[in-house]
């Protein structure tokens, strides 16, 4: 894997981040709604939402994978943590650690600005081959919460709320 370079993504790099980020949402059949210019105004703006990573191979430079992440604080964990909203690897560097390496990565990135607790992240119950890899890891599903999402017209009607 020392052929492969993980960085941090610049504002210079979001086009490759938006280009990854498509390659995954085609690999689990996704919705993929935001564009470039959606990742640029949220990440690199004077309060990034997320960071993100790429991974490239040293030779060429191709995109072979790709993380973005977000901090979150927890008082049940009594720290801060990341949650992984995206992780992405070719399917030529799959089973090759990559995976791992890019989560490590996360991991040391968001140290670097706070102490980092925990990871958490979101599978589909039908990817078994992510869901084989996240238990691997030694990632545990709640058993006890539900993961709900706000959006659209009902996020609107709490915006009004006096």
């Amino acid at each position: 894997m020392s052929g492969i370079v993980i960085r941090k993504v610049e504002r210079e790099d979001v086009e490759k981040l938006h280009w990854a980020l498509t390659q995954l949402s085609k690999d689990i059949d996704d919705d993929h709604a935001a564009d470039a210019d959606d990742l640029l105004r949220h990440g690199f703006g004077e309060k990034p939402a997320f960071f993100a990573l790429l991974a490239e191979e040293r030779i060429d430079g191709a995109v072979v994978g790709a993380l973005m992440a977000s901090p979150l604080f927890s008082t049940t964990n009594a720290g801060a943590g990341l949650y992984v909203s995206d992780l992405w690897v070719a399917a030529s560097k799959r089973g090759t650690g990559l995976g791992k390496r890019l989560l490590a990565a996360a991991l040391e990135t968001g140290t670097a600005d706070w102490t980092v607790r925990f990871l958490e992240l979101a599978v589909y119950r039908d990817n078994s081959k992510a869901r084989a890899f996240y238990d691997r890891l030694g990632f545990s599903q709640f058993t006890d919460e539900i993961f709900l999402t706000l959006k659209g017209p009902a996020l609107d009607n709490l915006r009004k709320t006096p």
